[in-house]
């Protein structure tokens, strides 16, 4: 799909369909709206009242042009944003993904949206915000699929209204939704073809394209390594597993050169070993690996933003299943940086491919970590399922995880290391549990992770709730969202 700005008045653009924004406030619905209206000598605003259109967001209404001569667009969408004061720039992208979508299910293979006037209201980000609800709404995963295929059929989306030329933004914001849809697809696959070995192979081939130094462990060099909790994890399964370390490095980087890790929990299918999953839960964990997704999009994306910092991508994966060889309840194995680790609930596996992941990744001496995992169903009880809990052991760096997230239009929030909590983790034989108490089950886990970064300054994101989508909304398609892709790169590009 090819975004591209234009100065023109939207009357005068060629195309299948414009889309436009109005305003539930009071008197007119807002300068596009009226603009739009004029051209058609009140045409607009006369169906609008007799369908008693209310602009509340994502409402929809389409008017057939029929031709009519002097005004180029042969449909016109008004899609409804709300109050104009309440609009921010992440909103737009609902604008645009109302309208692709809107194409794509009439075979139209383009269209044309007027960025909306509203004070405030900074052009650039518009601009970004809007390319990406046109980028992702149009997403659709048919890899499966032989009969009621939906095709993508919009090919060139005309941003209007846009003072300014602003190729640099469409062209990293282009890359960015280019990640964010190799982390959808990666994880709306199915589980027999989305390997720890798929993703490897994936990592390879992209690394190349992209000009990334890629090193993969097999599952010889990780036991070698002493990455044991990553083997135990993996005892169950006949499918090897594998640590993908992609890396970054900017143009002139020297030995001061600030350095950030991305490490990603990437368990390809978790049946949640011999604590199995019930039927109603089980049936979805090939969402599991939607951390090491989110790094591997964002490693995907990270040569168009062109950061100033060495960026390293880790993944470990792995499936947790049930065989004679899967780890139990009661075992005990040793981390790669020696801690001793009693296995209370084998379906808590997340934390410890990740415990190895940092381990190895501290040890190399990076400045900053972030670590991304779908790990508990008690930060969904926490936060719901829009939004990710943010951990860290320094307070200035959780914040800036936040920040970047907030840049990105992608909802976290910072919660607390609660270090009382650590008491839970206590083993009568160990160094520590692998689970704790269920009350807190997000903050321990969180605790769990801390004690494997050595003093690497680190933040954990638990992005169980926002990764996977029930049901569509806006430029979120039903599935896999891709979420933290665009945090990651936005942390990545901002001063650390």
């Amino acid at each position: 799909m090819n975004v591209t700005t234009t100065k023109a008045a939207p009357e005068t653009i060629d195309t299948p369909l414009l889309a436009i924004a109005a305003f539930s406030d009071d008197g007119d619905r807002g300068d596009s709206f009226g603009d739009v209206d004029r051209a058609l000598s009140g045409l607009l605003k006369a169906l609008a009242d007799e369908e008693e259109f209310d602009a509340k967001p994502g409402s929809t209404l389409l008017l057939h042009t029929a031709g009519r001569t002097g005004f180029g667009p042969r449909r016109v969408l008004v899609v409804g944003c709300g109050g104009a004061a309440e609009l921010k720039a992440k909103d737009l992208r609902g604008l645009t993904a109302s309208a692709v979508q809107a194409a794509n299910s009439r075979r139209l293979g383009g269209i044309a949206a007027v960025l909306p006037s509203v004070d405030g209201l900074d052009e650039a980000e518009a601009v970004r915000f809007s390319a990406e609800g046109a980028l992702l709404g149009g997403y659709l995963y048919n890899a499966w699929r032989t009969k009621d295929v939906k095709e993508q059929s919009v090919l060139s989306v005309t941003l209007a209204g846009v003072g300014g030329r602003h190729d640099e933004i469409v062209a990293r914001t282009t890359a960015a939704c280019a990640g964010v849809s190799l982390a959808r697809d990666l994880v709306n696959g199915p589980p027999q073809e989305i390997t720890p070995i798929y993703l490897a192979e994936v990592a390879t081939r992209l690394a190349a394209e992209l000009g990334l130094e890629i090193k993969v462990f097999d599952k010889a060099e990780i036991e070698a390594r002493g990455m044991n909790l990553l083997m135990a994890v993996n005892a169950g399964s006949d499918i090897e597993p594998r640590l993908i370390h992609w890396t970054y490095t900017p143009p002139g980087a020297d030995e001061n050169t600030p350095s950030v890790a991305l490490v990603g929990k990437g368990l390809t299918f978790d049946a949640g070993g011999y604590n199995i999953k019930p039927t109603g839960h089980i049936e979805e964990m090939k969402l599991d690996m939607a951390g090491g997704a989110a790094v591997l999009g964002a490693m995907r994306a990270v040569t168009a933003w062109a950061p100033k910092v060495i960026v390293h991508g880790v993944v470990p994966s792995t499936e947790n299943l049930v065989s004679g060889a899967a780890y139990k309840p009661g075992d005990i194995y040793k981390a790669l940086n020696g801690k001793s680790v009693e296995i209370m609930n084998t379906d808590a596996e997340g934390r410890l491919i990740l415990a190895d992941a940092l381990s190895y990744i501290s040890e190399l001496g990076v400045d900053r970590i972030v670590d991304l995992a779908t790990l508990t169903g008690a930060c969904v009880v926490a936060l719901g399922p829009n939004i990710a809990g943010i951990w860290s052991n320094d307070d200035a760096f959780g914040a800036k995880v936040k920040a970047a997230a907030d840049r990105a239009g992608e909802d976290a929030w910072v919660m607390p290391l609660a270090k009382k909590l650590k008491s839970m983790l206590k083993s009568p034989t160990a160094d520590m549990k692998n689970v704790g108490a269920r009350w807190g089950g997000a903050i321990t886990a969180a605790l769990f992770l801390s004690e494997f970064v050595g003093k690497t300054t680190w933040a954990h994101m638990d992005i169980a709730g926002p990764s996977f989508a029930e049901k569509a909304d806006g430029h979120i398609t039903k599935g896999g969202t891709g979420y933290a892709v665009l945090a990651l790169l936005e942390l990545v590009s901002g001063e650390l």
